[in-house]
Order: C-alpha cells, then structure tokens, then sequence
C-alpha cells in the first residue's frame, strides 16, 4: 500500500510538471543565471566555500539563488548573488498547487542558464526544478543514487544539458562542492572553510555578556541526539571549571530539551534560547562563544563558518560525508566525538537494537570523558592558535 501511495504522488507530481512545460517562456525577460541549492542549513553553509566562485565564473551576470526556506533570511544576507527565491520544500513536496505555481513562476522568469551542484540529487525536488525552466544550459552534477532511485536517476540525468563527472567513493561534502567547481570552471580550486560574514546586530536580550559557550542539544531525529542527562554533566563540568556561562540555543521543537539540560545541570546562570533566535542572530551568539558543543547540525557548520571551537557528538549514519572535516583543511577547529561501530555509513537506517524514541547506539554510547577530553583538546589548541596571531601581530 506504501509503495502505491508513492507511484501515485510521483504520477501526480509528474503530471503537474508536465503542464508547466507546455506553457511559453517570456521572451521578454533578460536572460540570467539560476543557482538551485534546496538542501538543508547544513548542507548550504558547507557549500558556501564554492557558492562564491560562481560570482567569479559569471561576473556580468544576474544571478539568482533558488534555496530551501529554511535558509532564505539567512542567503539574503550574503553577497554572492543577486536575488533569492525560496521554495517550501514540504509544500513542494506535497501540494499540487504549491508546485505548480511555483514551477510556472520559474518558467516564466527565462532563465538562460541552470546550476543545480547537488551531488545527492532528488528527483522530485532539484532535478524538476531544472526541468521546470526549459533553460537553454541545465548543468549538474552527475551525482549518486542516495537520494533516489536509479531509473528515477536515468530519467533526471536526461534533463540536464551536461552533467559535471565527480568522483565515486565517499567524499566530505565540503570536497564534494570543491569537485564539482574544479570540474565544472576546469580549472584548480582547492577546498576551504566556510566564512559567514557578520551578519546581524543583536537585540539587547540577546547580548549575552562573554564569557559563554553554547550547547545545541537537539537534533533532526531524536535517533541521533545525544541524551540530556550526558550534556548537563558536560555542562556542569565546563561551567564549574571555567565559570563560562552556558547558553541552551535550538529551534522552536527544543525549548523543552534545552530547559532540561539546564533543569539536570542545575546551572542557576545557565540561559534558555530555544527558539529565540534566527539564523543570523544565532551566527552572531556562535561568534562570540568560547565553545560550541553540540550532536550533528547546523549549528557545527555555522561554528566553523566564524572560528568557534567546537566538539560535535558524531554517530556513523553519514560518517565521512558531512562530518568530521578532512584534517588536511586548515583553519577547522571542529572534533568530533565518536563510538566506532562496524555498521556506520547505514545512511540512519540502524540495524543495531536500541530503545524506542532514544538515541541509536553510536550515539548514546559516545561518554561524558569523551566529550570532555575533546573539549580540552579544542579550547587547548584554540589557544595556541591565538598565542600565533598575537606573536605574528607583534613581529
């Protein structure tokens, strides 16, 4: 019954595309560049590294970013483009009329030409976004199947212009975006950190007097995150051994767990942000913080995009691809912390036992001693690097 369901959204789904393509492009309207990124926060603060040299590629261009909601207010803010729209990807994926309005909107705007470096393509969200806007050039990347089918895959692939080679084997996707890029300008472009500029002032409630650090306790399945009771020893310890205040930051859906690390630690100081901030409010907190610790989110990625220290508590689905960062990259002062298992790589589908609603193994078996040692080792080397800056500074 599950499987009907799906062939009869992806029919429908398809269906609407199809009516989108017989309608006319303007003729009117200037050509230009469409970047199409939809991922998650993640995924789109990893890429910014190569996001910037399409600027480069294209320098009289108008160029226009299509990204997922969820990064939109933060992409405005950043000076690689020109204009960016967003798309609700759960209403693309689930409303009809969402979709098509959507896809007709694009359709009309014209696009001369159509990027899509997604390495994971998705049939019914990037690659019929491409399709969508009957572009002259529709570029991507000839990608893998972790994020569809192999015939959903050898239909998409014929939608594209050209396909960018890339490499098979696992590779960290900040790698990835770099591959791509060399691939595509033919030309070297080595991997970097992330940078976010500054982006936001601070509202007076959110100017937290340093020193601080910040735990994100929540995650995007509760499968991978990291049990309460274990980030408010960690809390507590760090809090005790440094006097630092502790801030709880997460979305909306982690108030109630960062209220419990702070109600279990019984830090008195301790803050509650779940919820409080925005993307580039929470950048600016990151900023400013002496450490981030936190399970795989976007908060690692954002900490590494302005220089915090930070220790994620890492599990196996994904191991390799997003986290840890290649140590050969320098400027990252982001550790994981780690419970090796024969099974990682299981793209989250854990086939180890573990208890319903909590954490998988990899996860709930990564201890406080752990994380704290790791701790040591980013605060310690943060330190050295900023003895260097002040010895270069004074020479």
């Amino acid at each position: 019954m599950r499987a009907l369901r799906r062939l009869a959204r992806y029919v429908s789904f398809y269906a609407v595309d199809a009516v989108v393509k017989t309608f006319n492009r303007s003729r009117t309207a200037a050509p230009c560049l469409l970047l199409v990124r939809i991922d998650a926060i993640g995924d789109f603060v990893i890429w910014l590294d190569s996001a910037k040299e399409f600027r480069s590629r294209y320098p009289d261009k108008r160029i226009v970013l299509c990204v997922n909601s969820t990064v939109y207010e933060l992409a405005k803010l950043l000076p690689y483009w020109d204009e960016v729209l967003e798309v609700d990807v759960k209403r693309f994926s689930t409303s009809l009329r969402y979709r098509f309005e959507f896809l007709l909107q694009l359709r009309r705007r014209s696009f001369g030409t159509v990027i899509q470096p997604t390495f994971s393509r998705v049939f019914l969200h990037g690659d019929s976004i491409v399709r969508a806007t009957g572009a002259k050039h529709r570029i991507g990347s000839i990608g893998d199947v972790s994020n569809t089918h192999p015939i959903l895959k050898s239909i998409s692939n014929a939608w594209y212009t050209k396909l960018v080679p890339a490499a098979p084997g696992p590779m960290m996707e900040l790698e990835r975006n770099a591959e791509f890029i060399q691939n595509f300008t033919e030309r070297a472009f080595h991997a970097h950190p992330p940078v976010l500029p500054r982006l936001a002032v601070l509202s007076a409630e959110l100017k937290i007097q340093p020193p601080y650090f910040i735990i994100f306790p929540g995650a995007s399945w509760v499968g991978r995150q990291w049990p309460v009771a274990n980030f408010a020893q960690v809390a507590l310890k760090l809090h005790q051994a440094t006097g630092w205040t502790p801030l709880l930051c997460g979305g909306a859906s982690d108030v109630v767990v960062c209220q419990s690390v702070i109600d279990q630690s019984g830090i008195a100081s301790a803050i509650n942000l779940g919820g409080s901030t925005n993307l580039a409010e929470l950048t600016e907190l990151l900023r400013s913080a002496r450490l981030l610790i936190s399970n795989e989110t976007s908060a690692v990625h954002i900490a590494v995009a302005v220089s915090t220290p930070t220790v994620c508590v890492l599990g196996g689905g994904h191991y390799g691809r997003f986290m840890p960062y290649p140590i050969d990259i320098a400027g990252v002062n982001c550790v994981v912390a780690t419970h090796k298992m024969s099974c990682y790589n299981c793209n989250w589908h854990c086939t180890q036992p573990h208890k319903a609603g909590g954490a998988v193994p990899c996860i709930a078996n990564v201890t406080v001693k752990s994380v704290l040692e790791r701790v040591e080792a980013v605060l310690s080397r943060a330190q050295n690097q900023n003895a260097m800056l002040r010895e270069t500074q004074t020479t």
